[in-house]
C-alpha cells in the first residue's frame, strides 16, 4: 500500500483521473486506485472530488500564468512576446477545454471558499498583468502605440484568446501553434507604433 507524501500527490493523480475519464465519470475511488491507497486516505488531504477539480484546474491555471510571467520578463520584441504569449494561452485552452473558462466566468463561484476566491483573483491579477506587461514595454520601445489603454487591450486580447474554447475541436488550420499566429496577425496592425486613426478610426490619408 502506499503512502501520500503530499497533497500535490492527490492533485497530480486526480488531474490524470479527470483527463482519462472526465470530471462526471471519475470516482474518489478511481483517484485512490491511481495512488495506490484506500479510499478514506484521500479525505486527510482534500474534502470531496469538487474540491479536488477547483485544485487540479487552479494548478493548469497556474502553470500558464507563470509561462506568461515568463515571457512578460524576456528581452525580446513585443511582438515576439505577444506571439509566445498567445501561443501558451492557445495551449492552455487546447489542453483544458473546459475548464479553461471557468477563471473569467465564475468569478463569484459559490461553491468556492473566501480563502479561494482570493487566491483565485489574485492568480488572475497576476495573468493580467503579465500580459499588460507586454504591452507597455511595447509602447515604451516604440513598438507598440502609446496611443492604446493597456487595459481595454487586455480585455480585448484575453476575449480573443479564450473564445477557442467554446469552438468544435480544432480542425485543419486551428492547432494551437497556428491559430495563436493567425491571431496575432490580426491584431497587430491595430497596436503597432505607425499613423495614428482618428477618433472616428479614420487613418489619415
Amino acid at each position: 500500500m502506499t503512502k501520500i507524501r503530499n497533497r500535490q500527490q492527490v492533485v497530480d493523480a486526480a488531474a490524470k483521473v479527470f483527463a482519462d475519464k472526465g470530471y462526471d465519470n471519475a470516482r474518489i475511488e478511481d483517484i485512490a486506485k491511481e495512488l495506490g491507497v484506500l479510499q478514506g486516505s484521500l479525505y486527510y488531504h482534500v474534502s470531496s472530488k469538487a474540491a479536488l477539480l477547483r485544485l487540479v484546474t487552479r494548478q493548469q491555471f497556474t502553470e500558464v500564468v507563470v509561462t506568461l510571467e515568463k515571457v512578460a520578463a524576456g528581452r525580446e520584441a513585443a511582438r515576439d512576446k505577444l506571439k509566445k504569449a498567445i501561443r501558451a494561452q492557445q495551449r492552455y485552452v487546447d489542453r483544458h477545454r473546459t475548464a479553461s473558462p471557468r477563471w473569467f466566468t465564475d468569478a463569484h463561484d459559490p461553491r468556492r471558499t473566501e480563502i479561494e476566491a482570493e487566491e483565485d483573483a489574485r492568480l488572475l491579477s497576476r495573468y493580467r498583468e503579465a500580459w499588460k506587461s507586454i504591452l507597455k514595454d511595447g509602447i515604451a520601445a516604440g513598438d507598440i502605440s502609446p496611443s492604446i489603454d493597456p487595459t481595454v487591450t487586455v480585455l480585448t486580447l484575453l476575449g480573443m484568446c479564450i473564445a477557442p474554447a467554446a469552438w468544435p475541436p480544432p480542425g485543419p488550420g486551428r492547432a494551437p501553434g497556428t491559430l495563436a499566429a493567425l491571431q496575432l496577425d490580426m491584431i497587430w496592425s491595430g497596436l503597432s507604433a505607425g499613423p495614428a486613426a482618428d477618433p472616428d478610426g479614420v487613418a489619415p490619408a
